[in-house]
């Protein structure tokens, strides 16, 4: 699944790319991906908007418009993509079209159809649980290594599924969060309020540098992952825990650790994280 280094990538491309364009029409290849509300009223109320800007929460990509207090949200979950083209190309797997007038075209594809597109007529009609409990985000001033130490006081779950939750910390995922705990030496199992001070603040510099180095390389890709412009980042090529499961750990070079841990795949190194 997508997760914030990558929705990052996208909601920036998007952005840089569509601000400004006017939705000539929608196009519902796919209608039951409007989660809330008919093809027809969601066409209806977005054809002849101009966008104004594509703005990221957690793992959420929002879209608003000009003169209007529409929200468009859209979440990718594991094989959505949203992909600007410069011509109206239709590929397989689109599920969802928009037109502009200028004869460009913003394509909401998914493979396994998991993804869900949400309008709400202004934000305070916006009804998604999970969007409204989000926690503080990664990135941003607010997450400092104390505001981390308060929120892990307030769970005794293993420190990864904390992560994991989005009501604490948003955007992380299993990735992350598997590179996060090794770079900061914390066991996965480790409960949330077992963590010292000091243990939180080398989570807190952990999380924050496994997303930026993401970032700056545009983004983890395995199987569906595509950034805006339909490219592929390079993290992958740089991960240390996830998804090597039995290979020599790149520190102490013992063989890494792979579990179910509350029905997510979890790699550890049980000598480097303790």
């Amino acid at each position: 699944m997508p997760e914030l280094p990558e929705v990052e990538i996208i909601k920036r491309y998007i952005h840089e790319q569509t601000v400004g364009k006017t939705v000539a029409s929608v196009e519902s290849l796919l209608p039951r991906m409007w989660r809330n509300c008919p093809p027809q009223v969601a066409a209806s109320l977005v054809t002849g908007q101009t966008i104004e800007a594509v703005k990221r929460r957690g793992k959420y990509l929002i879209i608003t418009f000009q003169q209007t207090s529409l929200q468009l949200i859209i979440h990718l979950k594991l094989t959505g993509r949203l992909i600007y083209r410069s011509t109206a190309t239709v590929e397989r797997f689109d599920r969802i079209l928009f037109y502009f007038t200028d004869g460009t075209l913003l394509a909401y594809g998914d493979v396994r159809t998991l993804g869900a597109l949400y309008l709400f007529e202004s934000p305070k009609q916006i009804d998604l649980k999970a969007y409204l409990q989000m926690g503080v985000e990664p990135l941003s001033q607010s997450f400092t290594s104390g505001k981390l130490y308060e929120l892990t006081r307030r769970s005794t779950m293993p420190i990864k599924p904390f992560l994991l939750s989005q009501q604490y910390v948003a955007g992380i995922g299993n990735i992350y969060a598997d590179e996060a705990l090794f770079l900061a030496h914390v066991l996965p199992t480790r409960p949330a309020d077992s963590l010292i001070e000091s243990e939180t603040k080398a989570l807190h510099r952990a999380l924050r540098k496994v997303l930026r180095d993401s970032l700056a390389r545009g983004g983890t890709s395995f199987r569906d992952y595509k950034n805006g412009a339909g490219g592929k980042g390079q993290n992958q090529e740089h991960l240390l825990v996830y998804g090597r499961g039995g290979k020599p750990c790149m520190h102490c070079k013992r063989p890494l650790q792979d579990m179910t841990l509350r029905g997510r795949h979890t790699v550890f190194c049980s000598h480097c994280q303790k």
